[in-house]
């Protein structure tokens, strides 16, 4: 099938869809793609999708079947707060690469990150009634506003284009003071900009959110994926980057879903410092029934929304983070092809006339990642998004991700394997053709 492929078509299926792409959801974009390649029987370059290109190691699927075959847990409730022996595979993980030292006990699987962020979010809202609202430094994974929407929790937005190193600091101090912020939200390797906070940003942050009272959530989605640093070797510096050594106000929330590709089981941890686990707020007592922050998080939040993590994909993560702190798996190592995919597919599009919007890291140059934003001169990200889509190719407005940069778009890599570049690079030489820069 040539591009571009038929105009009256493609907006035929977006008009079935009932569809605003400009403003579509991950998902809901997911599946007009998928009725787009449906019809015109060609398959997309496809990176509106932040889900995994690489397959589960063996050692976490054979040990999530064995739970269910040899272990017989099928028929019992998953304790809420998490098996011992997850918790305590956690506990190592963190001091392992980390350097934290984090008790079982103050470890909580979740439903994946979303899950933890979705709790976290909610006890930091509802710890002081007249702070609730969540500051989010983004852009960031569109679900979160979304999810902070169903706490009855008010959003705050800044962005990192705008404000790095003093800078970042001192805007955050003026936004809590200003708009009763009880959370801050970010995600580092940022989720899609791809830019990762400094140890002297992630001091000054922790300083100006103790001084505020307000509770951080780092999102650790892309742990150890900044791949300018080699965080592989446990018990080893450099540790990944955290806020946790600079205060103990804070929800780590992890994900097995990008460094080690275990994505469709669901399953992620909350992180919480012991200080900080016991700490309590009267006020979580009417909302979450408990007031200690770790009690809460669990009795209150766990409970009533899941219940707990299923076993089988409980056992499978243990074996991950067993395995990885041994030193039998490196999945550091593995997650380095998204390095390679995004360092061809960032040349691909610079070569056509796109240009990146989030283009360096304080000066210094970006990591190649999972994710990165592209433009295209004189045209909107609703104009982009939609036009690509013609040739082949998909992704997200930025706009959906809170950015205030809103002519971009932002670019999934983990779905494009290199066999597809050619493609990739034939199509954006189709819009390019198409689309000619205007002359100044």
């Amino acid at each position: 099938m040539q591009v571009p492929f038929d105009r009256e078509e493609v907006q035929a299926l977006i008009h079935r869809h009932n569809l605003d792409v400009a403003k579509a959801s991950i998902r809901e974009m997911n599946q007009l793609v998928n009725a787009l390649e449906t019809n015109f029987a060609t398959k997309f370059i496809r990176m509106e999708f932040g889900i995994p290109g690489l397959k589960a190691a063996e050692v976490a699927r054979r040990a999530d079947a064995r739970a269910l075959l040899e272990g017989d847990v099928a028929h019992r409730y998953a304790p809420f707060e998490g098996i011992p022996e997850l918790k305590q595979a956690a506990s190592q993980f963190a001091k392992a690469y980390m350097y934290l030292d984090i008790p079982p006990h103050c470890i909580v699987p979740t439903v994946g990150s979303m899950h933890g962020c979705y709790i976290a979010m909610g006890l930091a809202g509802h710890c002081v009634p007249s702070r609730q609202n969540i500051l989010f430094l983004d852009p960031g994974f569109p679900v979160n506003k979304l999810q902070a929407k169903s706490w009855e929790l008010g959003t705050v937005s800044l962005d990192l284009k705008d404000f790095r190193g003093d800078a970042l600091a001192a805007e955050v101090d003026r936004l809590c003071q200003t708009h009763a912020i009880g959370g801050c939200l970010w995600s580092s390797p940022n989720n899609p900009s791809w830019v990762v906070l400094t140890e002297s940003e992630l001091k000054a942050l922790a300083e100006v959110l103790t001084k505020n009272q307000v509770i951080a959530i780092e999102d650790m989605a892309y742990f150890g994926m900044d791949f300018r640093h080699d965080y592989s070797v446990p018990f080893q510096a450099p540790f990944q980057p955290t806020i946790a050594r600079y205060t103990d106000q804070v929800f780590i929330v992890f994900s097995s879903s990008k460094l080690f590709s275990y994505a469709g089981q669901r399953c992620g941890l909350t992180f919480i410092p012991p200080t900080f686990a016991t700490q309590a707020y009267p006020h979580l007592q009417q909302r979450f029934y408990k007031p200690q922050m770790l009690d809460a998080f669990i009795h209150g939040g766990i409970y009533p929304t899941t219940a707990g993590v299923p076993q089988g994909p409980q056992w499978g993560l243990t074996a991950l983070l067993e395995a990885t702190v041994r030193g039998d798996l490196n999945p550091f190592q593995e997650v380095r092809e998204y390095e390679r995919r995004a360092h061809l597919m960032k040349k691909a599009f610079l070569d056509h006339g796109f240009y990146l919007v989030y283009d360096s890291d304080q000066g210094m140059p970006l990591a190649d990642g999972f994710y990165f934003t592209f433009a295209y001169p004189e045209m909107t990200g609703a104009e982009l998004v939609q036009e690509l889509l013609h040739f082949g190719i998909s992704a997200i407005t930025l706009d959906v991700t809170g950015s205030h940069y809103t002519q971009g778009l932002r670019a999934c890599v983990s779905l494009t394997d290199t066999s597809q570049i050619e493609t990739l690079r034939h199509r954006l030489q189709c819009f390019q053709q198409t689309h000619p820069r205007r002359k100044p």
